[in-house]
């Protein structure tokens, strides 16, 4: 990120960030004017501000490349290489026999793999795309008056200093009646459309609900998060719009060219590093089982899947839960 953005992240992972004073109408605040009390500032960002959409993860348009700096696009030919030669074979050497394995299933001889994470990747970029040209043309706004309406969970920011958020265009864009669609966040409408992949993680499960301390044993315990889960309106919309993208073969469940590797899959091999979140199956409520991070793809349905970080893992299991890891995967079924 640029140095001057409002938020940034060293390579150590602080966080950090540059502001300017407050603006008022046409000129910057005095000293006096931004200063509210004795704890308190009015500041104004130099820089533009990233948001990542919660709740799902797109293709990758472009990403590091194992062995070099710099993100490439997927349809480089490095990109293509990594997986025709075999070299992410090197990458699964710490990885469980059975995530290699499931890993090794779906990169196959490794054709194709990279033009169609790329190809499903420029298909959510342009759906996204069309659908903000489209709530502008409604509203008879234009790039520089037109207005998104941002909806946070229990965090704000990423690792990478960007707003965690669910965000829709403003309903004061529009003059008179709304539209019925510009009360639909775009993250549903790219799980609707089929053009990304669900990607839940406690506590930001929906921006509607009171969570002050996502480790409180009330809310961990087995039955206090089922009761958190059955009333998360906008997680159960968004499962339901998954569900019915796939039963319908949209995007990236088209029967013809579906996306092979999950996005967190791709990540997951350029980096080398096994996944850190564990994994409750939504699919099966009431359950206590914990899966161990390498076993998300033993839950089948991706809008199944609730990722829980791996530091909350102890505590979980303090609460009740108990870890099914992957080192016995092969031993024990799986509870249905």
């Amino acid at each position: 990120m640029a140095r001057n953005s409002m938020f940034s992240v060293s390579r150590s992972g602080f966080k950090y960030g540059s502001v300017n004073f407050a603006v008022r109408r046409d000129r910057t605040a005095s000293v006096k004017e931004i200063t509210h009390d004795g704890d308190t500032l009015s500041v104004n960002s130099p820089a533009n501000i990233g948001t990542r959409f919660l709740g799902i993860d797109s293709p990758e348009i472009s990403f590091d490349i194992p062995g070099s700096r710099g993100f490439l696009g997927l349809d480089n030919e490095d990109w293509i290489e990594f997986f025709e030669s075999g070299d992410f074979e090197s990458k699964l050497k710490s990885f469980s026999d059975p995530h290699a394995d499931h890993l090794r299933s779906i990169i196959g001889d490794g054709k194709d793999v990279a033009l169609n994470h790329r190809r499903h990747a420029e298909a959510a970029r342009q759906f996204l795309i069309d659908e903000i040209d489209n709530d502008m043309a409604a509203s008879g706004k234009t790039k520089d008056d037109f207005r998104f309406f941002l909806a946070y969970g229990f965090e704000f920011l990423d690792s990478y200093g960007r707003l965690l958020c669910y965000i829709r265009p403003h309903r004061d864009n529009f003059e008179g009646e709304v539209p019925a669609s510009a009360d639909i966040d775009y993250n549903i409408r790219q799980l609707a459309g089929g053009f990304s992949t669900p990607y839940f993680i406690f506590p930001n499960v929906d921006p509607f609900l009171r969570i002050f301390n996502p480790l409180d044993e009330k809310i961990i315990q087995p039955e206090g998060f089922w009761e958190i889960m059955n009333n998360a309106g906008k997680l159960q919309a968004a499962r339901a719009a998954v569900k019915n993208a796939r039963e319908k073969k949209r995007g990236v469940y088209n029967e013809t060219d579906p996306l092979r590797l999950l996005p967190m899959e791709l990540r997951t091999l350029a980096r080398g590093s096994k996944p850190s979140r564990y994994v409750i199956d939504l699919g099966q409520p009431g359950t206590d089982t914990l899966l161990d991070p390498e076993l998300y793809f033993t839950i089948k349905n991706v809008e199944d899947r609730m990722y829980i970080p791996g530091n909350f893992g102890e505590y979980f299991q303090l609460a009740g839960w108990k870890l099914l890891r992957a080192e016995t995967y092969e031993r024990f079924a799986l509870p249905q």
